[in-house]
């Protein structure tokens, strides 16, 4: 990876990591097309994911996304095969569902299980462009790319670094009360030194 491309995605990850709590291992959910591609490029998957996102991950895919390379036959059992090798996620689909659906429904509104997604659909990536805080991965020519933050995200960043700053209303008794500033005394023409006022024996 070239130098500059490097420092962007270290950039980018450490804009996740401070603001959202993102942390290593990273959590990467892979979709049954992202597989596919990965083995007609005849990449290092896992390889490549440690490399763009700077630390180590931990490949995840749902049954649904196994389910769907099962339905596209034997021709693609490299691919099924990679799929094996990586953590079940549960995504409680009794049913299969088509990936897209099954990764956009795990991820919901929010990403609060701060996944990262390797997808090539593109409607998938259209679609979590528009949920804060989550990064998307791809893949290109053979070159694995991650996608700037969109600017919900970003949004979202200033947002919880305003709300940081200015405590919520709620919070305020929670705080400690200022000390009081010590009262100054009162200046004014002083009376006479009573050592100079005593009478003469």
């Amino acid at each position: 990876m070239r130098q500059k491309r490097a420092k962007a995605y270290r950039k980018l990850m450490s804009l996740y990591c401070t603001s959202f709590g993102f942390r290593q291992p990273y959590q990467v959910l892979v979709d049954s097309e992202f597989c596919k591609f990965a083995m007609e490029s005849k990449v290092d998957l896992v390889k490549q994911l440690n490399v763009v996102l700077q630390g180590e991950v931990k490949p995840m895919i749902t049954q649904c996304c196994i389910h769907e390379l099962y339905l596209q036959g034997k021709s693609h059992q490299p691919a099924i095969d990679l799929a094996k090798t990586f953590e079940r996620r549960r995504c409680n689909h009794r049913e299969a569902i088509p990936g897209d659906d099954c990764l956009s429904s795990v991820v919901g509104t929010s990403n609060k299980h701060r996944y990262v997604i390797a997808t090539q659909s593109q409607p998938l990536r259209t679609k979590l462009w528009n949920i804060p805080a989550v990064p998307v991965i791809h893949i290109n020519r053979s070159v694995f790319v991650l996608a700037p933050s969109s600017s919900v995200t970003l949004e979202a960043k200033e947002s919880i670094e305003e709300q940081a700053l200015h405590p919520a209303k709620s919070d305020l008794p929670l705080l400690p009360s200022a000390p009081e500033p010590p009262r100054k005394k009162k200046k004014g023409p002083k009376g006479p030194n009573p050592l100079s006022v005593k009478k003469k024996k």
